[in-house]
């Protein structure tokens, strides 16, 4: 996958982590929380399902994101937890881990 390509997939992903921020402060936090698959995949609208704590471990890391099984793009990421209703994958080389975690809402800036 060229650069210009994994990078776009880096963006996508950044952009469904910040609509994922919204969802979530307008859920119920007692159940399961409705998000927007996090993929990089530019037509995919599907939502997944996660608990408040599950959702909060991925949000963790800057370099994490949720998404639906079989959503994942190993030319730009790896699989590091499979979950029944979802699994995490993580960005794991530059630029594009550098795009995550610049862009993440609640990283630390100093």
């Amino acid at each position: 996958m060229e650069r210009e390509s994994r990078q776009r997939v880096a963006i996508n992903e950044v952009t469904f982590r910040k609509v994922n921020e919204v969802m979530e402060e307008g859920q119920d936090p007692s159940g399961l929380l409705k998000f927007v698959c996090e993929c990089g995949r530019l037509d995919c609208s599907q939502l997944i399902q996660l608990t408040l704590v599950e959702y909060e471990d991925v949000r963790e890391s800057s370099r994490r994101f949720a998404i639906l099984d079989g959503h994942e793009i190993l030319e730009t990421e790896e699989i590091v937890e499979r979950h029944d209703r979802y699994v995490v994958v993580e960005k794991d080389c530059d630029p594009e881990a550098e795009i995550v975690e610049h862009t993440d809402p609640r990283r630390a800036f100093d």
